[in-house]
């Protein structure tokens, strides 16, 4: 569970539409995270598995959904949630790049970082049509930038659509990366974190 923070005035419109809070997909809210992406207009094709899965284009609706739920019952970290009160209102791909099988033979989101180095990234956001306008693509990413500081991450990236030269929004906007620090590297953008115990003031 993560409060909320400033940034922005995005993001504190957020806050005032009733995003409370995120949180990390674990087998506690499951449901919540397949609420969402089974309600209509969601996106239950895929429940995010393209990236984490080998032979994902192969796999039925439910084997996706298994996978998936086999992932997250094991602790692997796939992603946060963004709250109205009990309601998940948004989701946020974030893992340790390692996790996402298919980047590592990517021609177009090569790995950059030396492997010791922990880096996560940010693949996906998904926000209901009834909450879009609400800056809570802004919430997300703050809650899964803190999430993988929490788990010992030095570099967070992404590959916002816009800077990407995709036409699938899915991969979230630069503006939203930029208020969150983010400096933009190509088509990648990535933020480096302190380290453990260190400051950031």
């Amino acid at each position: 569970m993560r409060p909320l923070g400033d940034v922005g005035d995005d993001l504190a419109y957020a806050r005032t539409v009733g995003v409370t809070e995120t949180r990390a997909v674990t087998a506690e809210n499951w449901g919540d995270f397949v609420a969402l992406f089974t309600a209509r207009g969601g996106p239950h094709y895929c429940l995010c598995t393209s990236y984490r899965i080998s032979g994902d284009a192969h796999l039925s609706s439910e084997e996706r959904r298994s996978a998936m739920q086999g992932l997250v019952e094991a602790g692997t970290p796939v992603g946060v949630l963004a709250y109205d009160g009990a309601e998940s209102v948004g989701w946020c791909s974030i893992a340790p790049r390692e996790d996402y099988a298919r980047l590592a033979r990517s021609r177009s989101m090569p790995r950059v970082t030396p492997p010791d180095t922990s880096t996560w990234t940010v693949l996906c956001f998904f926000v209901p049509r009834a909450h879009r306008g609400e800056g809570i693509p802004h919430a997300l990413l703050e809650g899964a930038v803190a999430y993988a500081a929490e788990h010992g991450a030095h570099i967070v990236e992404g590959y916002p659509f816009d800077t990407a030269g995709i036409s699938a929004t899915h991969r979230g906007h630069s503006s939203v990366f930029a208020a969150a620090g983010f400096a933009q590297e190509g088509r990648r953008w990535a933020l480096t974190l302190p380290a453990a115990g260190v400051s950031s003031t």
